[in-house]
């Protein structure tokens, strides 16, 4: 059974994180940093000094997000192009399965629907290799 569909899919997927990414890391956290600092600069010294420790950790926070995400993507890739055809590999779709419920966690609902669909074709087609190996003169 080939796996050319998920590994389409799971690539697709990688690119969706791997934009998702670069937005919260380049996009997100320069904004969040800037309106931050922005709606601080009126208060007196102490709490300036104390909404730029917040502003800070929460910008790191962020940056900290976004990498993981982008290392996530690597990994997507990576397990796309090592899929292997006519095998069953349960690491890979337990990883699947991880990624798409962190992605439901983190409320990316497009990368959620595409790591869910990966995970459903992946199962079905765990279960047609299973039955060609039960009974292989049916092939």
């Amino acid at each position: 059974m080939k796996r050319g569909l998920e590994r389409k899919l799971l690539i697709v997927g990688s690119i969706w994180n791997m934009f998702t990414a670069l937005i919260t890391i380049v996009g997100y956290s320069t904004w969040f940093k800037k309106t931050g600092i922005e709606g601080i600069q009126d208060n007196t010294v102490d709490s300036v000094v104390a909404g730029m420790t917040l502003v800070d950790n929460v910008t790191k926070v962020i940056l900290t997000f976004g990498l993981f995400i982008f290392v996530g993507a690597i990994v997507n890739f990576l397990i796309a192009r090592n899929i292997k055809d006519d095998e069953i590999q349960y690491k890979t779709l337990i990883w699947i399965a991880c990624w798409a419920l962190l992605q439901l966690v983190v409320m990316d609902i497009v990368g959620f629907v595409l790591f869910l669909i990966v995970f459903v074709i992946y199962t079905a087609k765990n279960k047609a290799i299973k039955l060609s190996q039960v009974h292989p003169e049916s092939i």
